[in-house]
C-alpha cells in the first residue's frame, strides 16, 4: 500500500503542476500585456478556467490521499 501512496503523491504533484502550466499557457496565448489579468480572465470562457480548477483540486486530493496511505497504513512483513 505504500507503493500506491507514492504513486498517488507523484500523480497529485504532476496534476498540480499541470494545472499551473495550463494557466501559463492561457495567459501566454493572448497578445498583449500580462498586467491586464482581469481582461484575460474575462476573455477566456468559464469552462476553460474550470478545467484548470478541476485539475488542481483533483491533484490536491490525490496528493493528500497518497500522504494518508503512505504514512497511516501499516506494512506487514511478507514471509514472517
Amino acid at each position: 500500500m505504500k507503493g500506491l501512496g507514492l504513486v498517488l503523491i507523484l500523480s497529485g504533484t504532476i496534476l498540480m503542476a499541470l494545472s499551473g502550466l495550463e494557466k501559463v499557457l492561457i495567459f501566454s496565448s493572448f497578445n498583449g500585456s500580462v498586467n491586464e489579468m482581469q481582461a484575460i480572465v474575462d476573455l477566456t470562457p468559464s469552462y476553460i478556467w474550470s478545467i484548470t480548477k478541476y485539475t488542481f483540486w483533483f491533484g490536491v486530493t490525490s496528493f493528500i490521499m497518497g500522504l494518508l496511505l503512505f504514512f497511516l497504513v501499516k506494512t506487514t512483513k511478507p514471509f514472517s
